[in-house]
Formats: structure tokens, sequence, C-alpha cells
């Protein structure tokens, strides 16, 4: 009995080892990071078949703290379906150069085909840049249509593998290009009590166009692939986020909302042990 106790027990441990590797080659990092922790806790089950004994919480604390390091220190590669993308437009060549306002200035307004901007409402003026993606102007709050950019307290990581605040770069690069100078927003979709949706343009550039090129923003494409050719430019020259890695805003977002459900609960004994006292289970 003892034997097909932990036979069984080696038999999910290796499933779970397995599903957990092939979690890692996943090109989202979350999934990534619960593929690694599979595959330790597969490991750490065959430890359990094998030893008979449960590890303590520190180890699920030190399990946790791993794979959120390994999170960090791999490479986000872009995905298969980046090399498939039909390009309405043709992507624009950029001169690699590390003077941010020669970068600005070379990105011309973009629009997509059929979208008559003039038959939307403008407004106009000097934007206060809230994120990199988001700007108070002419007493509205309004958020750059098809583009995504890291919040002010987003963390990357460098070329170098070192912590930066990419969130307040992104929005700083912004700052520094258009400076005090008035822009135009034409609201695609305005929200009462929230950020309306816009198409933002400083002369005849497109901001969402110049932020993405310049790696400071990501294409958002669950509203329009657009911008997606100004990303693939962006990650191949290794510029702005793509200098290292990040989790994708949204990701960001996602983890720092579910950040505060994390507690640890004890496991209270019982005189006669139960299910998840490995010791007694194997006897």
């Amino acid at each position: 009995m003892l034997v097909a106790k932990r036979l069984i027990c080696g038999i999910f441990a290796l499933i779970l080892i397995i599903w957990g590797a092939m979690m890692t080659s996943n090109t989202q990092q979350v999934l990534q990071v619960l593929g690694f922790c599979i595959f330790i806790f597969g490991i750490t089950l065959a430890y359990i078949a094998i030893k008979q004994n449960l590890p303590t919480y520190s180890f699920w604390i030190t399990l946790l703290a791993m794979g959120l390091a390994y999170a960090l220190l791999v490479t986000k590669n872009p995905s298969a379906d980046d090399e498939n993308i039909s390009f309405a437009e043709e992507t624009p060549q950029v001169e690699k150069t590390n003077d941010v306002s020669t970068i600005a200035k070379k990105q011309r307004k973009k629009r997509s085909k059929g979208v008559n901007l003039a038959a939307y409402p403008k407004i106009s003026g000097s934007a206060t840049v809230i994120h990199a993606h988001v700007f108070y102007i002419d007493g509205r709050y309004v958020r750059l249509y098809g583009v995504d950019a890291p919040d002010n307290d987003q963390l990357c990581s460098d070329a170098n593998g070192s912590s930066y605040n990419c969130g307040e770069a992104a929005a700083s690069w912004v700052r520094n290009w258009i400076d005090t100078n008035p822009i135009d927003c034409y609201l695609l979709k305005i929200e009462p009590k929230g950020q309306d949706l816009a198409t933002c343009v400083w002369g005849e550039y497109d901001i969402g166009a110049g932020l993405v090129s310049s790696g400071w923003g990501l294409a958002n494409t669950r509203e329009t692939n657009i911008y997606k050719p100004y990303e693939i430019m962006a990650q191949n020259e290794g510029s702005g986020l793509w200098q290292g890695t990040f989790y994708t805003p949204a990701d960001w977002r996602d983890i720092k909302s579910r950040r505060n459900d994390f507690t640890i609960k004890r496991q209270s004994s019982s005189p006669d042990g139960g299910f998840l006292n490995f010791g007694s289970w194997f006897k």
C-alpha cells in the first residue's frame, strides 16, 4: 500500500513538472511565473513522496519570491502573431539616435483609413501629462486611442537588469517632446465621469505614433492595430521599454490590483493528522 501511495504521488509530481516546464515557454510573463511555480511544486511533491515530509511555510514564501524574480529576468519574446501582421501602412524608418526630440519629430502623423478626425469634437491647448498616455487638457482627462503605456508607478528592468521607474520615464519623454506647445485632441468617445478616448496630434505629428515608435508605449490592439508596426520597429531597435524587460502595462495593473490578496493561512493540526499530513499519509 505504501508503494502504491508513493507511486501515485510520483506520477502526479511528474505531470506537474511537465506542465510547468511547458508553461514557462509561454510569451506571457504572468503564465511564465505560474508555470515556474507549478514546476517547482512538482519537484517538491516528488521530494515529499520520497522523504514523506511536508515543507515549512517559509518554503512556499521562497517559492513565490523565486517565481517573481524569474519573471523579471526572462526577456519577453515577440509572439508569433507579430510575424503575420498585415501592414495597412508602410512602417516608418527612423534614424537610430539618442536624441528623443529628434526621434519624436520624425514620427509623421498616421491616421487609420476611413477615419475622418474632423468629424469628431476637438479640444485644444497645452496639456498636462498625467501618465504617458493620459493627458489633462481643456478641463478634461483624455486617454490616447490605440495606445497603452506604463503608469507612473510601474517599474521595469533596463539592459543591465537594474530596476528603474519606466512609468515616470515614459511620462517624462512625452513632457519633453510636446513641452508647453498646444496640441489638438479629437474626442472619439466621451466619458462624462472618466477618461475620454481621443487621438491627439501636435501639428502634423500623431502623439500616439510618436509614443509607441519611441518604445515608451505599446500598441493597444484591443482598440486598433494601426500602431502595431511602430511597436515592432521600437522592439527591433531596443528603444524605450524594449531596452530591457518589463510587464505589459495591463499585466502590471492586474498584478498591482491582486497583490494585497496574498495572505498566509496557517494550517491547523489535528490529532489524527489529516490528508496534508504527509508523514501519516505514507504510514
